[in-house]
This record gives C-alpha cells, sequence and structure tokens, in this order.
C-alpha cells in the first residue's frame, strides 16, 4: 500500500478515537502514528556502519554515467534479466566509481547489473543470456571476498529505499574527508568504490572495500571522466 495512502487512513482512524474516546488517546495516537509514519519513509532512521565481506562472485555489468536512479531503465533492464532468463539465483547490483559530490552527477560513472554469490559449483548460463550480454554492452568478471565497511538498509516503499540511499551516500561522502574514519577502518586516501546490492525485495547492501579495491574497478566505457 502506499504510505501516504496509509497514513491518511491512520490519521482517519484517529480521528474517530478523538472524537469517541477524548483528547488523551486521540493525542496518543498521533504521536504513534507520527513516529510509525516517519519510520516508515526512513526519515528517523540512518545507516549502521559495520566491518565486513563483500562475498565473491560473478557479475554481469552494463557502463552508465551519471547515477542509475536518474535512469530507472538501468535498474529495470537489470531486473528484467534474471526475469526473462529466469536467473533466480541472481541479483541486481549497481558499482560506482567516483566520490559523491567530486565531479557533477551526470559525470559519475557506475555500472549496473546483476550478480550471483560463488558457491564453487559450476552454475551454466542460458546461450540466449550469453547472446543478449554480447549485443547489448554487457559483460562478465568476477569480483573476489574482500574486507569492506558494510552497511544494510530495511525498507518497505520506494521512498524508504530513496532516502536509505540518499543517507548513506551523505555519510560516505563526508566520512572519507574524514582521516580518522578512514583510519579507524583502513580505508584508503584514495577510496571511492561503492557497491550497492539489492540483496532483496526490501533490503539494500552496501559495501566499501577496504582490500583489492583495485579488483572493483571494472568500468570499461572509453568516455571515462576525470575527477576535478
Amino acid at each position: 500500500m502506499n504510505p501516504f495512502l496509509k497514513f491518511f487512513i491512520l490519521i482517519c482512524i484517529d480521528i474517530y478515537i478523538f472524537t469517541k474516546f477524548g483528547k488523551i488517546y486521540g493525542f496518543l495516537g498521533l504521536g504513534i502514528i507520527l513516529y510509525r509514519f516517519l519510520d516508515m519513509l526512513g526519515i528517523i532512521r540512518s545507516p549502521k556502519i559495520f566491518r565486513g565481506a563483500f562475498p565473491e562472485g560473478i557479475v554481469y555489468l552494463k557502463d552508465y554515467q551519471g547515477k542509475p536512479y536518474n535512469s530507472p531503465e538501468a535498474l529495470k533492464e537489470a531486473a528484467d534479466l534474471i526475469k526473462n532468463y529466469k536467473l533466480n539465483n541472481y541479483l541486481i547490483i549497481v558499482i560506482f566509481y567516483d566520490r559523491p559530490g567530486e565531479i557533477p552527477f551526470e559525470k559519475q560513472r557506475c555500472s549496473v547489473g546483476i550478480y550471483k554469490k560463488n558457491t564453487g559449483f559450476p552454475d551454466p548460463v542460458p546461450e540466449e543470456f550469453e547472446n543478449y550480454c554480447k549485443a547489448n554492452n554487457y559483460y562478465s568478471v568476477e569480483l573476489p571476498n574482500t574486507t569492506c565497511i558494510f552497511s544494510r538498509w530495511d525498507f518497505t516503499n520506494g521512498f524508504a529505499m530513496m532516502t536509505g540511499y540518499v543517507k548513506f551516500r551523505k555519510i560516505i561522502k563526508d566520512s572519507l574527508k574524514d582521516a580518522v574514519f578512514r583510519k579507524m577502518y583502513r580505508i584508503s586516501e584514495s577510496s571511492s568504490i561503492v557497491v550497492e546490492l539489492f540483496a532483496s525485495e526490501s533490503r539494500l547492501e552496501f559495501y566499501i572495500p577496504t582490500v583489492n579495491e583495485d579488483k572493483f574497478l571494472v568500468y570499461r566505457k572509453e568516455d571515462k571522466p576525470k575527477n576535478e
């Protein structure tokens, strides 16, 4: 259900409580509704940062300039790959190559595609899928298991998903400028790679490699912008 429609319905219920049972219950109900609504939108939450590990796996990627959320078709195309070719054990992945805020959005590099965790067993993909990748500028690489900064964000609607994304990017933008933060998490001064993984329909996971970062720099477009 649309979160704003749900909020409207709950307000109508609270008005009934207010008139039926009195002001105390009405204001108490309003406070609970507002808190749950803001939490549902992700406004009163912030992503927590942990040490973690990115699990090695294979990815099929397509390169873009500009944030993929400014081009929803990039994410939709990745989702369609999973759906159309029945790649049910794959997840949508986005790799960002440039630090947020250092160059204009329209010049920021990213790759969007699908990812499968390495299970140690062969997992052939349909020939039709490989042909589609070759014809549509997708390429395949293997990403290593590596130490990372890790964060997760649970959401129940698109607005909350975007709220988590924006908050995480702001945290990273500010933190990477902080020498103490970089030292605490063993991040190099030039670190810029951020990996975003759609772990499920209601969870985003964020990774910043602190080891083997160069193995994630897989962008292949010829018109690579230079950091300013």
